[in-house]
């Protein structure tokens, strides 16, 4: 009886501690995303293309989806590269952080200052695959500025600055020739706008994955054991914000779960790896099959509920993340659940 308890009294403990950190978790991305102002700063256009307005006004809805930024379109360019020019930029636009895109018929490039930075700058250049004398596709113009925003946050996230040209004895030489001409070409700017804000990440996903699950029996001498079988699930997800979002799922094993999980994105790292804690809650269906691999009875009725944390990591590919997580649930019974698979945004 004694030790029942004590199983009974760890496992709260183990709740309300992972409860603590998710809302801990919480508040931490709240106070790193406010206060920083963005300045979306006009688009250099080199082609004769026409799209530095539609360049300009997606940047600026991309950069404010991140919810990382209080984000707002400025009519002003960069006067120059040096320490003096930049902290006076900072100083006409009003702003923390000032970006812009610099578009030539080669490449797209997306650069960032940052106030608190103000002898580095972060930038991403994509070349186009176009052969020398071809035209640029709107295709490869998306693909290059999804991925250059892309690094542009990643390295910002993860405080990767490079030193501006005379800073130090490295510079950059895509820094230094641009002249930084606001003068362009007069064109229509057809449909890149509306392409462009596609790039940002959808709200809606879906999910697939596959696993194993542990999940309590009963021997046949009524003493608590355990058993493992295959877990094949799927889910739905929307997310309320850039690091938080709400899941609902299904397990299948030797019972049918439906479960809902609250996830909070980790601010730590991010470069190539998304971390996130959960906290949910699951309600046992029915039991469709028996685990024919051990001995015990069925101890987990139709109804049941349990609840707890989970913990997990997301590699970002192009328009699909590979996702890895472990998630506990217990209550009048426990499961253990270790899932990979794949998300997909719609």
């Amino acid at each position: 009886m004694r030790s029942m308890r004590y199983r009974i009294s760890f496992k709260k403990n183990m709740i309300a501690i992972s409860v603590l950190m998710f809302f801990i978790s919480l508040n931490g991305i709240a106070s790193e995303n406010s206060g920083n102002k963005l300045a979306i700063l006009n688009t250099t256009d080199k082609t004769e293309l026409g799209l530095h307005q539609s360049l300009q006004e997606g940047l600026a809805k991309a950069a404010a989806n991140t919810n990382l930024f209080q984000t707002y379109i400025a009519n002003y360019s960069l006067t120059g590269f040096s320490e003096t020019e930049i902290l006076n930029d900072f100083k006409k636009v009003a702003s923390d952080l000032m970006s812009y895109v610099y578009l030539e018929n080669s490449r797209l490039s997306i650069f960032l200052f940052d106030s608190g930075h103000a002898k580095e700058f972060i930038v991403s250049s994509q070349n186009f695959s176009t052969p020398e004398g071809g035209s640029v596709t709107s295709e490869e113009i998306q693909l290059a500025f999804k991925t250059a925003f892309q690094e542009i946050i990643s390295s910002y996230v993860a405080k990767e600055y490079q030193y501006l040209p005379g800073s130090q004895q490295n510079t950059n030489s895509l820094a230094e020739q641009e002249s930084f001409d606001t003068q362009f070409s007069v064109g229509e700017v057809k449909r890149l706008y509306r392409e462009l804000s596609s790039l940002t990440q959808k709200p809606l996903y879906l999910g697939a994955n596959v696993g194993m699950s542990r999940f309590e029996t009963l021997s046949g001498t009524s003493t608590k054991t355990y058993a493992s079988t295959v877990n094949i699930g799927a889910l739905i997800g929307y997310r309320l914000l850039n690091s938080l979002s709400a899941e609902l799922g299904a397990d299948m094993f030797t019972h049918f779960m439906l479960h809902t999980e609250l996830r909070a994105q980790i601010p730590i790292g991010q470069k190539y790896i998304t971390l996130s804690i959960s906290a949910g809650a699951a309600r046992f269906m029915t039991q469709p099959t028996e685990n024919l691999g051990y001995s015990g009875t069925n101890k987990i009725t139709q109804g049941t509920m349990v609840f707890g944390p989970g913990i997990g990591f997301e590699i970002p590919l192009l328009g699909l993340n590979i996702r890895a997580e472990a998630r506990y649930y217990t209550g009048s019974t426990s499961v253990f659940l270790g899932t990979y698979g794949i998300v997909y945004s719609l």
